[in-house]
Order: C-alpha cells, then sequence, then structure tokens
C-alpha cells in the first residue's frame, strides 16, 4: 500500500508519543519527532526518494530512521510502532487527543492513578484526584474537564483536510475499474463541509458486482463492512467509514444530488418540485399522476425541473441559495486560481521549516505576484519569536529573496501578539515601519467574552493591524473557539479598515463560513491564507477557498485577489490616520523617524546596511498555537 507522506510522518510521531509515555531516552523522542518533522517537508513523495536513493541525503534521516522507512513503505508499518503500541493500552493514545494532554501528563496519570481511558481520567477530574497531582492543581483539572467535553463533541469527525484526500486517492482508484463509467464524491464532502462523518462514493455503471470488488481491493481498504447488491461499506486503514453505492447511468445525476445533501436542501428542492406537479427522488424526475420520467442523469437536468440553474454544492444548506438562484443572484464563488497572493507565511526566522528563499520560491511557483513573510513576534518564545532588532535584520534577507527571484513582490511582514490587555507585542512605531502586519492571540484563551472582545477591539484600535488572523482561536477536534463577540469585531472592523483572515490550515478554518458571508454582507474583506510553516503548507489553500466558497464569497470579496496596489493602499492611509499618534507617542524626540508607509510596487525603500544574522537556524515545525 502507499502512504502519504504525512501518514508515514504520522507513525514517526505516535512512536515518539509511545516512548515518552514510556518515559524513554529522550534523544530517540527527538530523533523520531525530528523525522516526523523531515518527512512531512520533503519535496517528493518518500517512496520515491527511497527506491532513487536521495532520502539517505536528507538531513535528520539516519540509517536507523531510513530502515524504519523502508519497512513502513513495504509494508504499512514498522516493527518498533507495533511493539510499542502492544506495550501500551489503547486509551493512552485516545487521551494525546485531548488539549492540554500531552506524553508527560498521560505518563503522571497513568503511573500514578492507574488511568487507562478517557472515561477514567474525566472520573477522576470530577472526583478531585487530578488536582492532587504534581503540577497540576484545580485550575488544570478545571480545564480538562472542558477539553475533556470538547473531545467528546467532536470525537467521529474527521477534518475536511485529513478526509479530501483520502477520497479523490479512492475515486482514482475507483475510475481505473473498467466497468465504472463515473465515480463521484458525494456528502459533507463533497459540500466541503469543516468536518466529516464519513465518505460517500457513487459510481455510475450498469455491473455492480466488478465495481465493488474492485473496491473492496484497493490498498486503503482495512475491512469490509457490509456488502449488498448495489451498496458496499468499507472501513479504511485510517478508520473512517465509507460507503459506495453503484447506481444506473440513467439515474446518476438524482442520486448525486440526493447523497449529495444537505437534507434540508433536498427538501426545499422536492417541495418545489411538488409545486409543479413533479416527484424528485434519488432515482430521477417524475410526473406527479402519471410516473412519467422526465430525467435524472445529470444533476443539470434535476434543477432545470424546479426552474433553477446548477446550484454549487457548497451552497446546498437550504440557507438562501434557491431564493438566490431564482432571481439570478448566484454568487460567482471565488477559486483558487483567484488568489494572487498569501500574506500570512512563516520562515525558519522563528516556527517554520523553511528559509526565506524557500517560502519565497514556493510562493513564485504556484503563480503569485505577491507574498508577506510573517513570522512570529517576540512573546510567542516556543517560536523563537522575533525582536525589533532581528525584525530588521529580517527584512535585508527579505529583499535579497526578493531581488533574486525577480518574479513576485516579497512584503516585510509580522504576525503580531495581542497581549492579555489588547497591547501588541511590538512598539506601534516599529510595526508601523512594515508592509503588513497579521495580528492574533495565542494565549489567554479562556477570558470572559467581554474582556476577550475588547482585548482584540483595542488591538485593531492601534491603527497598524491590517488583518486579525485566525478570529475565533478554534482548533478543530481539539478546541472551541474563544468566548468572543464576532458580530462586534466584524462591524468594528468595517469601521477601521481591518480585514479578517480565512486561515486555511486544516486544523482552524477560521473565520468559518457563516462569518465569512456576514463580512461580506457588512463589507469587510477577507484575506485567505495559509499560516503555512512549510513549503507544501501552501497548497492548503484549497481548504481556505472551500470554506471562502461555503461563505459565499467572491473574488471582490478577497483581498488577496485583488492587485497588490490596493493592499498597500489600504495601509498607507491607516498609517496617515495614525500620524498625530505615533508623533505623540515620540514626544517630538530629535532624531524620531515618521512611519515609513509601504512602497508601491515597483519602488523599493533603502536597504539597511547588512548585518549579521544570528540565532535563527532551522527551527520546529510546532506552530504556536
Amino acid at each position: 500500500m502507499r502512504l502519504e507522506n504525512q501518514e508515514v510522518a504520522a507513525i514517526f510521531h505516535e512512536i515518539a508519543d509511545l516512548l515518552e509515555l514510556g518515559d524513554g531516552n529522550p534523544f530517540r523522542v527527538r530523533s523520531f519527532r525530528r523525522a516526523a518533522q523531515v518527512i512531512q517537508t520533503l519535496p517528493e513523495h518518500v517512496a520515491t526518494m527511497l527506491e532513487a536513493g536521495t532520502l539517505a541525503k536528507v538531513p535528520g534521516i539516519g540509517e536507523g530512521i531510513l530502515t524504519r522507512i523502508k519497512q513502513i513503505v513495504e509494508t504499512g508499518d514498522c516493527t518498533d510502532h507495533l511493539e510499542l503500541r502492544k506495550a501500551h493500552p489503547p486509551g493512552l493514545l485516545e487521551m494525546l487527543r485531548i488539549e492540554g494532554m500531552g506524553p508527560k501528563k498521560v505518563r503522571l496519570v497513568f503511573v500514578e492513578l492507574g488511568i487507562r481511558t478517557v472515561d477514567e481520567l474525566e472520573a477522576a477530574a470530577r472526583a478531585g484526584h487530578i488536582a492532587a497531582l504534581p503540577r497540576m492543581g484545580d485550575k488544570t483539572q478545571a480545564n480538562l474537564l472542558k477539553a475533556i467535553e470538547v473531545f467528546r463533541r467532536q470525537t467521529g469527525r474527521v477534518r475536511l483536510g485529513d478526509a479530501l484526500p483520502q477520497a479523490l486517492a479512492l475515486l482514482e482508484g475507483l475510475r481505473a475499474v473498467r466497468e465504472v463509467q463515473q465515480a463521484e464524491l458525494a456528502g459533507s464532502c463533497r459540500r466541503l463541509c469543516e468536518t466529516i462523518g464519513d465518505l460517500d462514493l457513487l459510481v455510475a455503471s450498469e455491473q455492480s458486482g466488478p465495481v465493488m470488488d474492485g473496491f473492496a481491493a484497493l490498498p486503503q481498504v482495512a475491512e469490509v463492512m457490509l456488502r449488498g447488491e448495489t451498496k458496499c461499506s468499507v472501513r479504511l486503514r485510517s478508520g473512517l467509514q465509507v460507503d459506495l453505492r453503484v447506481i444506473p447511468p440513467a439515474c446518476f445525476g438524482a442520486a448525486l444530488h440526493y447523497f449529495t445533501g444537505s437534507k434540508m436542501h433536498n427538501i426545499a428542492v422536492r417541495d418545489r418540485g411538488k409545486r409543479r406537479g413533479l416527484r424528485i427522488s434519488e432515482y430521477g424526475v417524475f410526473k406527479e399522476n402519471t410516473d412519467e420520467r422526465l430525467g435524472g442523469a445529470t444533476e443539470q437536468e434535476i434543477f432545470a425541473s424546479v426552474g433553477l440553474p446548477l446550484i454549487p454544492p457548497e451552497l446546498r444548506e437550504n440557507q438562501g441559495e434557491i431564493e438566490a438562484a431564482e432571481e439570478g443572484r448566484l454568487p460567482a464563488l471565488i477559486r483558487e486560481q483567484d488568489l494572487r497572493g498569501d500574506l500570512h507565511v512563516h520562515t525558519s526566522w522563528t516556527d517554520g521549516t523553511a528559509s526565506v528563499a524557500e517560502m519565497v520560491a514556493a510562493a513564485a511557483a504556484l503563480g503569485y505576484s505577491y507574498v508577506a513573510i510573517t513570522d512570529h513576534s517576540r512573546s510567542l518564545a516556543m517560536a523563537r519569536g522575533l525582536d525589533e532588532a532581528r525584525l530588521a535584520e529580517q527584512r535585508d534577507e527579505l529583499r535579497r529573496a526578493e531581488e533574486s527571484l525577480g518574479k513576485l513582490r516579497v512584503l516585510a511582514g509580522l504576525e503580531v501578539d495581542i497581549l492579555a490587555d489588547g497591547s501588541l507585542d511590538l512598539p506601534l512605531e516599529a510595526l508601523a515601519q512594515l508592509d503588513w502586519v497579521v495580528a492574533s492571540i495565542h494565549s489567554h484563551f479562556n477570558l470572559p467574552e467581554p474582556e476577550m472582545t475588547a482585548r482584540v477591539l483595542r488591538a485593531l484600535e492601534s491603527g497598524v493591524v491590517d488583518c486579525l488572523g485566525h478570529p475565533s482561536g478554534r482548533l478543530l477536534g481539539q478546541r472551541d473557539p474563544i468566548a468572543i463577540d464576532l458580530d462586534r469585531v466584524t462591524r468594528e472592523a468595517a469601521k477601521l479598515g481591518v480585514a479578517l483572515e480565512l486561515n486555511s490550515f486544516p486544523d482552524r478554518l477560521d473565520l468559518d463560513a457563516p462569518h465569512c458571508r456576514q463580512a461580506k454582507d457588512l463589507g469587510v474583506p477577507i484575506v485567505v491564507n495559509t499560516d503555512a510553516h512549510a513549503t507544501w503548507h501552501l497548497a492548503n489553500r484549497q481548504f481556505g477557498i472551500a470554506t471562502a466558497r461555503r461563505g459565499w464569497l467572491e473574488p471582490r470579496d478577497v483581498l488577496n485577489a485583488g492587485p497588490l496596489e490596493a493592499i498597500l493602499e489600504r495601509r498607507r492611509e491607516r498609517l496617515r490616520r495614525l500620524q498625530p499618534k505615533l508623533a505623540l507617542s515620540a514626544g517630538g524626540r530629535p532624531g524620531t523617524a515618521a512611519p515609513r508607509a509601504p512602497a508601491p510596487p515597483g519602488r523599493r525603500a533603502p536597504a539597511r546596511p547588512a548585518r549579521r544574522r544570528g540565532g535563527s537556524g532551522g527551527g520546529s515545525s510546532r506552530r504556536g498555537r
């Protein structure tokens, strides 16, 4: 079976976790974590590089790691991993999925209290036993109970970023079966929902038996759970359930519409059909009185039967799409190719895994005309955040990367932390010298809603912030959104000229689709960013675009689907309004420089004298959350 690089890396991450659970040698733990990080950022498939002999030359891939990779590529797993899993209760790995429960804490509760499952962990917390453990306490215990509640609520759901690649690989395998005329994705994954329960696949064929034989034989399939005449349900090696239905070609469009959903959208379409004397089902469109079949081979026939154009799957939630279609108001939804740049990218100056030159080259390869390098600010110590001196040093490197490539504009930016009181992590004067500033929350997630809202608004009112990063702070399946009045924040962002980010990282997708639609209605531009920490993360834009489409966004609603000059002019206008405030804070001291407005495309600010860069070698791929 062919595992993707991320799946191979996941095995090494789990080996490291299991070693740490067993109080293993910290050097071995770090070795396996490093190997996982390296595999995640390989430029080619791990099996391809193994066969070509180039994998052995990659830093971080020693002889022992190489042997294990070869075993994983050949068999789907390695001996170390299998033995470690047998040596530890399976519930310990499940506990690692709870926010705040790292390997050391899981080992602590296992050794001290004999806790082996999430149920036992919750019972111990409710009984007050967790607070009595070393370095825990009442606050940690209370936070743990909240985290367990989030874990239980989201268990069984798979992120779109994990489900969609698996679905596409299965479709590729099905389309290679000779009897398959057409194979498509249905269900919530086709609607590009942010989390998926299971996968629904439809095949058009006159012969169901050979199709299901081919499906069951795919290397991703671990178990056939059910097989009937036209339906086959399997469980993949990843644990995801997949339902395949084989449909006669004449009914394929009707079935695709029906099984794509949503349920409420389908009910609305069927009711519209009833008013026209029609009966619409997964088998087609029929006259109510005579059962005469009128269509169903394509989805277009279903919509046409009720007087509507084809409605994109992402909009099928019965949230006004039918009325918009009837009135000719369906949005021209944004596409990946509409993006002209990425305005939230990290490098090895902080917690990214690639250099400035590598990230810039990767952005150019996507056809972008601009990219903003936005490493973390100083308070995020775990990410080696930038202070003013290192930020100035980095700007020299950004200009050199821009000049050497000559294909796109490189913006000097920063992801600045919003501190607990709403102040920003660097002085306004320093932030005003940049081309682009994303402000984000990475700490103090548990503030009450009034305090959290006031905190964010104070940051936006600073005048130097261009974009609010991952506004709700959620992590899908791991952490609930922060308590914040996003309605108020969006309205204030409209007044202040601040954009809101749609963070494309698969565990964020933040803003969510409903708030994107609200921002659109209020005229607040959205920025679809990847928050990339490695070159391959830039491809995550597909998931941000998926959420943008579910939020009814068009290219005109997305700031980085427009020209760079429009982005820079927004910032120049904001800095002009900020000038009196900066002059006052400087106190009129001799030698105080006015903030430098971003230079228009084609013009460059004078380069600073070159300085030796220090303390910024390759960093960890673990992201500042």
